[in-house]
């Protein structure tokens, strides 16, 4: 995942000093950087990373919110013949 850092010309000249011989020498840059998880793009690859890591948490928000309890079985549809199809190949993986 890639979350693009804006470093504000002012706080790079903080950091850099020119030493002795005339090189630009600058210290570490080291801050707290907080993003909304709107101001974050996630690709398939992340996503599917996050689910893996946190599945059962995610199940467990999921079944206990009606709201998107219904959603997932309105994504799922009648079909019960896919859904034990998906079910079945997840037993087999």
């Amino acid at each position: 995942m890639i979350i693009p850092v804006y470093i504000s010309e002012d706080e790079i000249e903080s950091l850099c000093y020119v030493d002795d011989d005339g090189f630009m020498e600058c210290d570490d840059y080291d801050a707290d950087h907080e993003y909304t998880v709107d101001q974050v793009e996630f690709d398939r690859a992340d996503l599917e990373d996050i689910v893996n890591e946190y599945f059962d948490e995610i199940a467990d928000i999921i079944l206990n919110d009606k709201r998107l309890r219904r959603a997932l079985f309105r994504k799922l549809g009648n079909n019960v013949k896919a859904l034990i199809d998906v079910i079945a190949k997840g037993e087999k993986e």
